[in-house]
């Protein structure tokens, strides 16, 4: 099968190769630095080039960096070389990047030198990316020259995926599910050439990847990456008009909607969306009403890849469900205790949501995936589907609290909870009493932590919403909670 990927990439080169295809946003005392899409196409196959010199098709190449160009150029020469690209955040614990290359028997690292001494052992060879290149040498012999690759056998995606219910797995996906991702992704948020994207979700996640390097390659759009989230520089890009296509998480949307400001401070915003968690209808409605801005909802994982999308111009959606499906993506619900996709559920009626797509991980590396009959992957999160298909998410199986046979969705609570005017974000835990007997565990962040609100209001403010057997038996006040870089709230983490 064709690498459609860089097929795309090539052509746009060729077509439009003056383009900026990659802009590093720097901070105020730091000059931009860009590439053209003739330059990144030159660079990535001269990376490539020296990839394949040393290593064999189908070799995982550890690629740990930021978001940077040589983090893009990095992962799509490694895709050219028909290799494995495993993007590992360049933050991760050492032990955790450790026991990762050793268990996807890595052969090559792209990062930090200091960081390679981690992977001592292991007989890893570093990579050396030259991100000083000088990019007007670069001849436009070297792009219409450039050689790609036939086929796709032997390149593909490596992920940690978040670890937050369980043990961290390693997904791997091979080269056709990228170019299928792209492609969804670039069709379902209708990119165009004129786009401008904001890079902030880390490229080293499933959402960055996507939406950062794989959709806008595709699209021959550009990307504006930024290292970290600083408010001052996101308003700057939005406010500036340099920003058309928006993917965020719940917390740079909940930042937006603090800014009241009746006259639609970001002027060429076309399109903006959230993925990784739940997005409050508080947080909907405010972006709404103080910015005139409709935020859409995105549902994938590291192992399907985006595979639902919300668009919020689509009349008579629902603003809290995750959408449609994407081309070649099928839904089903089915009984979480007996899964099967020949019984699937009615429509309305929660269950299991389990997923076929052209995205999704040929296998795990280190563990068995759960694929049904027919190829369907379950991923473990509640849901239902609606007359027209549309996919709402309503919880997480593993999450669920057993109170007394009774069964507890903490996102439930949750959400209940963030409705109280005192309550700027929460997590619902299970409060293990015995092997056999559970409670429920509020861990509460105020909007003031000085003045938080009192725990009897909190229990009564619950009790007058839900069922008895679902209001927390303890309620904890905290500064913070921790989070995964999408805003995914890290709940093996709260101690």
């Amino acid at each position: 099968m064709a690498n459609q990927l860089m097929q795309r990439l090539r052509l746009h080169a060729l077509q439009h190769g003056d383009a900026i295809a990659i802009r590093e946003i720097s901070r105020e005392d730091q000059e931009d630095r860009s590439v053209t899409f003739s330059q990144l196409l030159a660079m990535t196959s001269s990376l490539a080039r020296s990839i394949a010199s040393t290593l064999n098709p189908g070799d995982v190449i550890i690629i740990s960096l930021p978001n940077r160009i040589s983090c893009t150029v990095s992962f799509l020469a490694a895709l050219q070389a028909r290799m494995v690209g495993f993007l590992i955040n360049p933050n991760v614990a050492d032990r955790e990047l450790h026991r990762a290359a050793q268990v996807a028997s890595a052969k090559a690292f792209i990062g930090d030198d200091g960081t390679l001494e981690i992977l001592d052992g292991l007989g890893i060879q570093s990579i050396a990316v030259n991100r000083d290149v000088d990019l007007d040498a670069i001849m436009p012999h070297e792009v219409a020259h450039a050689h790609l690759p036939f086929e796709t056998t032997g390149s593909g995606l490596m992920l940690l995926s978040s670890g937050t219910t369980g043990e961290p797995k390693i997904v791997y996906r091979d080269g056709p599910s990228l170019d299928a991702v792209a492609r969804n992704i670039a069709l379902a948020t209708k990119l165009r050439l004129d786009d401008r994207v904001l890079g902030l979700v880390p490229l080293c996640h499933s959402y960055g990847v996507e939406h950062g390097i794989l959709a806008p390659t595709y699209a021959g759009c550009t990307v504006h990456l930024c290292q970290g989230f600083d408010t001052h520089t996101v308003l700057d890009q939005l406010r500036s008009g340099a920003i058309t296509v928006l993917p965020g998480v719940p917390s740079v949307f909940e930042m937006l909607a603090q800014i009241d400001d009746r006259h639609q401070p970001f002027p060429s915003l076309r399109c903006a969306y959230s993925a990784g968690s739940q997005l409050p209808q508080c947080v909907i409605d405010a972006c709404r009403q103080r910015l005139q801005l409709s935020v859409g909802q995105l549902y994938g994982s590291s192992e399907v890849g985006s595979v639902t999308f919300n668009d919020p111009d689509s009349p008579g959606g629902d603003a809290m469900g995750v959408g449609l499906p994407m081309e070649g993506v099928t839904i089903k619900i089915v009984d979480p205790d007996s899964p099967q996709t020949s019984k699937p559920r009615s429509t309305g009626v929660e269950g299991e949501v389990a997923i076929h797509a052209p995205s999704m991980l040929k296998r795990y590396v280190n563990h068995q995936a759960t694929i049904l009959d027919g190829g369907y992957f379950l991923t473990g999160d509640l849901g239902c589907l609606d007359a027209k298909g549309a996919l709402t998410i309503t919880g997480r199986l593993k999450l669920l609290i057993d109170v007394g046979a009774l069964k507890v969705n903490p996102l439930e609570v949750e959400a209940v909870l963030c409705e109280h005017p005192e309550v700027r974000e929460c997590a619902v835990l299970s409060l293990p009493v015995t092997e056999t007997i559970s409670r429920v565990r509020a861990v509460i962040v105020p909007i003031d932590l000085t003045s938080p609100p009192p725990i009897n209001e909190l229990r009564n403010f619950v009790r007058d919403r839900l069922s008895a057997h679902k209001v927390p038996r303890v309620f904890e006040i905290v500064s913070s909670l921790p989070k995964s870089p999408t805003g995914k709230i890290l709940r093996l983490q709260i101690a």
